[in-house]
């Protein structure tokens, strides 16, 4: 298309995509050349018609993606308005908009309470505990989780805390950008503070300010951590690492059962968790330290600030966690707060709100709902079918890497094959449909008061996590996720792969699509998943699950030399002078490259295809990724997301993917196909 006038340009892209569905041709842009930029042509036209039409409750906007969430919410939310059960109990206690208002900051004071009856080190330490037991961290994280060397043994980790700018760039980084977040930061909590009655809240924001950046500091770096597996360790070498904390405090108040704060259900077995107890010892559970360093840098942040830095922001974090469960008061100064980091401008319209607390809190019950009266359950076959497609023709891609040895492909072949899929809703091995306990276990728990209501929730998920240190590990548990989800996950400690019912409807998947839609929609998204278990982090487990060094020095080489090209070709992408971190987003990008190639080639096995096939093929794939997004957002995004701008996902994939270029007739050297490509499938 290059030499041509802008008329000529649009009638020849009109030609191009005069095949295409109607619902495929209306975002596209015939000002821009495929060749140039096929994210531009692909969804030109849809970004110019969206982009100032973000809503000013959201940051970003995509145009699959929330098709498909909407699609979803508006079934939803009717089901949720009658349901006699806890969604229903908890969607009506957060549309009692009056009497959320009517209780102000009165649901904190049980909470706050806690920290006010903090005198010294040990009050500290077994508070943080009763915190941790309702889900909120201080100071440092923890969770348990499968061993990653025994695919039949969970453990007990220990993990580095978090703060409540999006990374910690926000309070490193000597820039006016950076200061002007930090400063209404600080802002916010102090009036967060006023809100809940503080004498002095400006001098304890200042308090949370340094502390904060204290911890920010102390973190490791996103791409460090990404690779962090944990490192085994004994509670005495904890101790040598951060010898101001009381350890054994902290677990024996961690492992008892205790009166949750605020008298609701608290769930604890009777004893308690002894198990927890144990970790770490000779015939206990395995203790793994993630963040190691992080827990060296504690001891010292521990000694410089004092109890009363600690205790105020052991208050913002129960504030600001609270603050979206309280009344419109906390709601809106929260905004102003999401208005300078994220661009947000308003508060969310209630009923939206309110769905997303409930799917959050009710999860489970909810996912239920949403299989049995909702989900068009036809579509899990047919994904099913689609799934083993894709694994064909990796399996046959596995055979061809002249990078990889011989026995290095055997062992890859033997992943793959053992990898399992769960298709829109748990199931055992045998196809059976498995809901777990969580489906049922908040009958009868909830009541009228939102934010207590929330809390018995985050106590559930809390007290079975402790449970489930002594359980033998199911590969194919669900973990954070749900089958509303409009997603797909691949668990490297599991090597399993999750397609959740959410994400099986169109514009992804639907049977009445044409199959160069559906392969390069979901198709793509399915092989993006099975590459995961090859990628930089996944390649580092055996079919298993287990962690192990399985590939030879040869095959390891090789890879490295694949992935590196394509970190490097993500770091050259850039936003507002930002460059995209291609060694912390390599996972997906490497996932990327193989779901393309993959689904594809299982398209183009699966029927006899033309060359407008391919181009819709290709361009179904590049809308799955059109979105709009406030400036402030991208840029948090870039500094804390492993994946790459969606731009730069649809460029960098296809760019590197020869039959992309053969099938928009791209010449070697244009910007879509550039003469040295990446190859690593």
């Amino acid at each position: 298309l290059k030499g041509v006038s802008e008329e000529a340009r649009e009638l020849v892209a009109q030609l191009v995509v005069a095949p295409f569905p109607d619902e495929v041709k209306r975002p596209v842009s015939g000002k821009t050349n495929p060749c140039d930029d096929f994210y531009e042509f692909s969804c030109g036209t849809w970004t110019e018609e969206n982009r100032h039409k973000i809503p000013k409750y959201k940051s970003s906007v995509g145009l699959a993606w929330n098709q498909a969430s909407h699609r979803i919410r508006d079934a939803m939310e009717k089901l949720f308005e009658t349901d006699t059960g806890p969604v229903g109990t908890y969607y009506k206690s957060c549309m009692d908009l009056a009497h959320v208002n009517e209780q102000g900051a009165e649901p904190l004071k049980p909470w706050l309470a806690v920290v006010d009856g903090i005198t010294d080190r040990e009050g500290l330490v077994r508070a943080v505990a009763v915190f941790n037991k309702n889900n909120l961290d201080n100071l440092f994280s923890w969770y348990v989780g499968r061993d990653p060397t025994q695919d039949d043994t969970r453990a007990f980790f220990l993990t580095q805390g978090s703060v409540t700018l999006p990374d910690k760039a926000y309070y490193t980084e000597d820039s006016a950008e950076m200061r002007e977040h930090r400063a209404t930061l600080e802002e916010r909590v102090g009036h967060l503070f006023k809100l809940i009655g503080r004498d002095k809240p400006e001098e304890e924001a200042k308090l949370v300010m340094k502390l904060e950046t204290a911890i920010a500091d102390a973190l490791d770096e996103r791409v460090v951590a990404r690779g962090d597996h944990g490192t085994v360790v004994t509670w005495e070498e904890v101790g040598q690492k951060t010898p101001e904390w009381m350890w054994k405090e902290w677990l024996e108040e961690l492992a008892a059962c205790s009166d949750a704060p605020d008298g609701g259900a608290s769930m604890c077995p009777e004893g308690g968790h002894p198990a927890v107890l144990q970790a770490g010892k000779e015939g206990g559970k395995p203790l793994l330290m993630e963040n190691v360093a992080f827990f060296q840098k504690l001891d010292k942040i521990l000694k410089e600030h004092s109890l009363d830095s600690i205790k105020a922001l052991m208050r913002w974090k129960v504030v600001h966690s609270a603050g979206p469960s309280l009344s419109e008061e906390f709601l809106d100064s929260l905004v102003q707060l999401q208005k300078d980091i994220y661009g947000i401008q308003q508060k969310s319209p209630r009923p939206r709100k309110c769905y997303y607390s409930t799917l959050e809190t009710t999860a489970w019950p909810a996912a239920k709902l949403y299989a049995d009266q909702v989900f068009h359950r036809p579509n899990v076959g047919a994904a099913g079918a689609m799934l083993e497609e894709i694994r064909t023709q990796f399996s046959a891609a596995l055979k061809e890497e002249e990078w990889m040895a011989e026995s290095d492909r055997a062992a890859a072949e033997t992943k793959l094959r053992e990898m399992f899929f769960q298709v829109g809703v748990p199931t055992d091995k045998d196809g059976k449909e498995d809901w777990p306990e969580q489906t049922t276990a908040l009958d009868g728990l909830l009541g009228h008061e939102l934010y207590p209501n929330e809390m018995v929730g985050s106590r559930l998920s809390i007290q079975m996590s402790l449970r489930d240190l002594t359980q033998k590990p199911n590969r194919r548990k669900w973990g954070g996720s749900t089958p509303t989800a409009v997603n797909a996950f691949y668990g490297a400690t599991n090597n399993g792969l999750w397609i959740p019912a959410g994400i099986l409807q169109s514009p992804f998947f639907d049977i009445k699509n044409e199959e160069a839609r559906n392969y390069g929609c979901i198709g793509a998204v399915l092989g993006h998943e099975m590459s995961h278990g090859f990628d930089d982090n996944g390649r580092q487990y055996n079919a298993k699950g287990e962690l192990q060094d399985w590939w030879s020095p040869a095959t390891v080489k090789g890879f490295k030399q694949g992935s590196t090209c394509i970190a490097n070709l993500f770091d050259t992408y850039s936003i507002k002078g930002r460059h995209v971190q291609g060694k912390l987003t390599l996972g997906e990008d490497i996932a990327d490259s193989g779901g393309i190639k993959f689904a594809y080639q299982a398209f183009e096995a699966s029927g006899k295809r033309t060359d407008a096939d391919r181009r819709l093929f290709f361009t179904a794939f590049a809308q799955t990724w059109c979105s709009v997004q406030k400036t402030k957002n991208a840029v948090a995004e870039m500094l804390s997301d492993v994946h790459a701008p969606n731009k730069f996902r649809v460029l960098g994939a296809l760019s590197q993917f020869q039959p992309f270029a053969d099938a928009f007739k791209c010449p070697t050297g244009s910007p879509m196909s550039p003469k040295d490509k990446c190859s690593l499938w």
